[in-house]
């Protein structure tokens, strides 16, 4: 694998350095974040525990990864502005924190309601009645 930096940027507010990178990995699956940052670092002459890779994606068909990267100067400023998720993600797996099983299953359950089906009317019975001819329909006939 071969990490390539494509663009570099001071960002003098958040005090970071913003880095563009593309990563050939040919004839290998997409690089891991751990690979990339060591690269990443060994090239900046950072120390990989102050960088956080944001993306790291691969092209569908290419065997070539672009990925978006911050540097910091102090371990602080990096844990005060970047998102935990992002941390956790760069994380080797032994270092992860595990989550207790009961802290995952535990969700608050919303109560069911109950929805009554309004209940349906009896269907009224037709009953069919043979109406008597009206003495106007008789033709003025007087029976």
């Amino acid at each position: 694998m071969k990490v390539e930096i494509i663009e570099k940027t001071e960002n003098q507010l958040f005090k970071r350095t913003e880095v563009k990178f593309k990563a050939d990995h040919a004839g290998e699956p997409t690089p891991k974040r751990l690979d990339v940052r060591a690269q990443l670092a060994s090239q900046l002459g950072v120390a990989a525990e102050l960088i956080v890779i944001e993306k790291l994606a691969s092209t569908h068909g290419r065997q070539m990864a672009s990925g978006i990267a911050r540097t910091y100067s102090s371990r602080e400023q990096l844990e005060g502005l970047e998102p935990k998720f992002l941390l956790q993600r760069g994380m080797p797996k032994e270092a992860k924190p595990e989550k207790p099983k009961e802290e995952m299953k535990a969700k608050p359950e919303k109560p069911e309601e109950k929805v009554e089906k309004p209940k349906e009317k009896p269907k009224e019975e037709k009953v069919e009645t043979k109406e008597k001819p009206s003495e106007a329909d008789d033709g003025g006939k007087e029976g």
